[in-house]
């Protein structure tokens, strides 16, 4: 808002209706992570290309992103960086097949959190909440 004399002006800034979020791989829980997310109100986008990960927060703006740890020539890290350095508030999820310290560091250290399969779908909101 901006006051000059006896003139106000204000500037709204359109609010999303929803949170958005990015599938990006395929994923056992994949399936129940989206249907659990559009009960929730979110928009859920699902791609199946690593490359398209890139292109599809950028067209949507997501809360969040799940990523495969291991998907073609990228892995889950380096898409996190690449992800974040254009969008820094971006909540990234590393989904992993097992967990360990050290992929958990990693994970954080890329400004990602670390899922496996087996830690339920509840685990997945959670980390993306």
């Amino acid at each position: 808002m901006t006051i000059t004399g006896s003139k106000c002006t204000a500037t709204l800034t359109p609010q999303r209706a929803a949170k958005r979020v990015v599938l990006a791989g395929r994923f056992a829980l994949g399936a129940n992570v989206a249907d659990h997310f559009r009960k929730l109100g979110w928009e859920v986008h699902t791609v199946n290309a690593d490359h398209d990960v890139h292109a599809t927060a950028a067209e949507t703006d997501p809360h969040a992103v799940l990523l495969p740890e291991n998907a073609g020539e990228e892995s889950g890290y380096l898409a996190c960086v690449k992800l974040r350095q254009t969008l820094p508030d971006l909540k990234v999820v590393v989904v992993g097949a097992e967990r360990t310290a050290g992929r958990e560091k990693f994970a954080e250290f890329v400004g990602a959190k670390f899922v496996t399969e087996a830690d339920g779908v509840g685990r997945f909101v959670t980390a993306m909440s």
